[in-house]
């Protein structure tokens, strides 16, 4: 069958407003459907890092746009391909090691809220719209998805963008698989962004890193867990005089007997406390400390997930996923939202296929799934290791250290 109705996309997400950007430039029907309210119902989250979906995205997209990712989107517009990483040794203070990012490398560090109103510049979202169920056509010609408004639309395939929560999924694999393919991390995140002056910006640029660094410390070469800190720039506002810059910071614990708190200054006091508990030294301990009082403070759970093993040889019906709903992985190796723009962009260009006539629909899903399916599978679970290993004992975190170091050599 050939993309003679629209393309579905269930969510306005990252992935799901990536492939409508491809897709538009393609000159192919499409529309998004996000169950937002609108663009600015709710935080779109913190900062991330775009680096090995570039290539992708570069190509799949309107070269005029993509040539406007970093002046529209990065976390520091005037600099917008600094995004140099660190790791420290939370312990002593001190930089470890340093992954550069500089010249013409692709790699951009963005706000996450600005990078997604760049993706919605001219793309057909319709708002509002939260996915009931959906109905495959007789002989499979199409796809009809059922709104919890009682509205309905008719396309040539829907495209399952909706998430960690996803419904398309959901129904896909049935309820129970999809529970028992989704599990919940035990480690407890404490997120938090305030603004600092340029003095003290200039000193974590110049002992640590421009971008975003990400160190461990514990209290004693005897404790079973670190606490895991990351540290990024989130804005730069000029207008801003006296404190220009918006730092974000992401403490992290395992110890599964801490207590959950209601309130941002109880949450804010437990951060502090981690911090000090654990022998932060030096501007991380200080970033940290220093904090407001009437800062927000936002507790965050993580929710993983592994392709379900039925994916491998569950084809015919015109309903695919991409990005979350999928393969939802945890945020401590910085790659999901990259997966999830790199499964649209590929998906993308299997459908301009498709809507070429060079292959049929069935073709171009299972060669996506072919290539998707192991990449999200170890991106999972490399995802779920990184948390394990920054959270680790002083010496299995040295011996992580060390490798690396033998690596780089």
């Amino acid at each position: 069958m050939s993309l003679d109705k629209k393309v579905l996309i269930v969510g306005g997400g990252l992935g799901g407003l990536t492939l409508a950007n491809v897709l538009k430039h393609q000159g192919i029907s499409y529309k998004v459907f996000e169950r937002d309210s609108s663009p600015d119902n709710r935080n779109q989250g913190f900062s991330l890092s775009v680096h090995l979906c570039l290539p992708a995205l570069k190509l799949g997209m309107d070269p005029i746009k993509y040539a406007t990712l970093g002046e529209k989107a990065a976390v520091d517009r005037d600099h917008p391909r600094h995004a140099n990483a660190c790791l420290v040794d939370g312990n002593t203070g001190k930089r470890l090691f340093t992954f550069p990012s500089e010249g013409g490398t692709d790699v951009f560090r963005v706000n996450r809220e600005r990078f997604r109103n760049w993706l919605l510049e001219d793309i057909d979202v319709e708002w509002n719209k939260r996915i009931d169920h959906y109905k495959v056509l007789d002989n499979k010609e199409g796809v009809q998805v059922i709104f919890t408004d009682g509205t309905s639309e008719h396309g040539s395939v829907l495209v399952g963008a909706d998430g960690v929560h996803s419904q398309t999924y959901r129904q896909l694999i049935g309820p129970n698989e999809f529970d028992k393919t989704t599990t919940v991390h035990p480690v407890k995140i404490l997120n938090c962004s305030y603004w600092i002056d340029s003095i003290f910006r200039r000193e974590i640029e110049e002992t640590l890193s421009f971008s975003h660094m990400m160190g461990s410390a514990s209290s004693s070469e005897e404790a079973k867990h670190s606490i895991c800190l990351f540290v990024s720039l989130l804005d730069h506002d000029i207008t801003k005089k006296e404190k220009p810059y918006e730092m974000l910071w992401s403490v992290s614990c395992m110890d599964e007997d801490e207590p959950t708190f209601e309130t941002d200054q109880e949450r804010l006091k437990q951060a502090k406390d981690w911090i000090q508990k654990s022998g932060f030294k030096g501007l991380l301990n200080r970033l940290v400390l220093e904090t407001p009082e009437d800062v927000k403070v936002t507790p965050l759970q993580v929710t993983e997930r592994l392709p379900h093993p039925k994916m491998d040889t569950l084809r015919g019906d015109p309903v695919v996923l991409i990005g979350d709903s999928i393969h939802k992985m945890s945020q401590f190796k910085g790659v999901g939202a990259n997966h999830a723009i790199l499964d649209a962009c590929l998906l993308g260009a299997e459908l301009t296929q498709v809507h070429k006539g060079e292959k049929t629909l069935d073709e171009a899903i299972d060669i996506y799934y072919k290539e998707m399916l192991p990449r999200g599978r170890k991106a999972v679970e490399e995802s779920h290791q990184a948390v394990e290993i920054m959270h680790a004992s002083r010496a299995q975190i040295n011996g992580f250290i060390s490798a690396m170091a033998n690596a780089k050599e």
